[in-house]
């Protein structure tokens, strides 16, 4: 698990160079991260490691990204993790509506400039944290 004040990220491509080199960006920027190489761990490790986003390749070797993401916004208890779809072969218009219509957050292709990354990377997580301020806020408000 995360520090607290870390957030954990879920870094998952079957591409160990570009996985690697992905892990050490975000980790320079201050994020805990784990890996995944295949859609079936990357199930898994979501519901037991409970990451704050998931960056998911979209080829993967045995479930598609796009497949992985419809699982896990499918799932009440991995629904509200911020998924972010990332795919060097599947960059035009068509890919990229078929990822966020299957409930990912975002949709970067390769190659990505570090900044922007790190940067999607924050931007989902504030939105999550606000989402999650106002779920609480409304709980509160019920109870009394």
């Amino acid at each position: 698990m995360a520090e607290p004040g870390r957030h954990l990220i879920l870094n998952v491509d079957d591409y160990e160079p570009g996985r690697y080199a992905r892990t050490r960006l975000l980790r320079s920027a201050g994020f805990d991260v784990l890996e995944a190489a295949t859609g079936t761990e990357t199930l898994d490790r979501v519901v037991s490691e409970r990451p704050e986003l998931v960056l998911l390749d979209v080829n993967l070797p045995d479930v598609s990204g796009y497949e992985v993401c419809r699982r896990l916004k499918a799932d009440p208890r991995t629904a509200a993790v911020p998924v972010i779809q990332i795919s060097a072969t599947f960059v035009g218009d068509a890919h990229r509506a078929e990822g966020l219509e299957g409930g990912a957050d975002g949709y970067l292709t390769e190659p990505i400039d570090p900044r922007v990354l790190v940067a999607s990377v924050n931007a989902l997580l504030r939105l999550h944290r606000a989402e999650e301020a106002l779920l609480a806020s409304a709980r509160r408000e019920e109870r009394l």
